[in-house]
């Protein structure tokens, strides 16, 4: 009876792994986020280390969220009509919470596409103050997953993005004032590759 339980099991288990279909695991990514006000812009050039996964219902849903939290370094660049002067680098924060469809090619590849919210923490220093931008966005992702076998899979991709909603806090002295961006306009763009677990 033991042994029979044991056999369904891994019958089960294997299945399981066949048909795998949500995975969790690390990226790498190079994004670039630019908003305008005023008479300048802001460019935040980006490379993140990111935690990156999705979940679909069963393993043969094709509906699903897809999730992305990251670190990294981001070097800001201002330019206006006369001049562009680049900051130092400083740290930055990432994530995404997206709506995904899969549409599967074949067996060992398929194809992502996602919409929902993203967001981008960015800070950069001059010699009197320091300033932390907080950009809010619509984001899309692009992306394949192709499976190398049942257990990891290789992702990459691409990210688009609108901003809706920047903010901005300054630290000057004893002094903290919050703004928000009048935004003219702005996008993101940016790719990652990864490795991930599939379950």
């Amino acid at each position: 009876m033991k042994r029979s339980v044991s056999v369904v099991l891994l019958i089960l288990a294997s299945a399981s792994l066949a048909f795998a279909s949500s995975y969790i695991g690390g990226s790498i990514s190079i994004m670039n986020d630019t908003y305008s006000e005023d008479s300048y812009k802001v460019v935040f050039n980006q490379v993140a280390v990111s935690l990156e996964g999705a979940s679909y219902g069963s393993t043969s849903g094709r509906f699903g969220i897809a999730y992305q939290f990251g670190v990294g370094s981001s070097t800001p660049t201002f330019e206006t009509s006369i001049l562009s002067l680049e900051g130092d680098p400083t740290s930055v924060l990432t994530g995404s919470l997206m709506g995904t469809v899969k549409h599967i090619l074949n067996r060992d590849l398929s194809l992502e596409t996602a919409l929902g919210y993203g967001y981008t923490q960015s800070s950069y220093e001059d010699s009197s103050s320091e300033s932390t931008s907080r950009i809010s966005k619509i984001e899309a992702k692009i992306g394949a997953v192709y499976e190398l076998n049942n257990d990891l899979v290789l992702l990459g991709g691409v990210r688009l993005s609108i901003p809706f909603s920047v903010s901005k806090t300054t630290k000057s002295g004893s002094s903290t004032t919050t703004d928000t961006i009048s935004l003219e306009s702005g996008s993101g763009f940016g790719t990652y590759i990864g490795m991930a677990y599939q379950y």
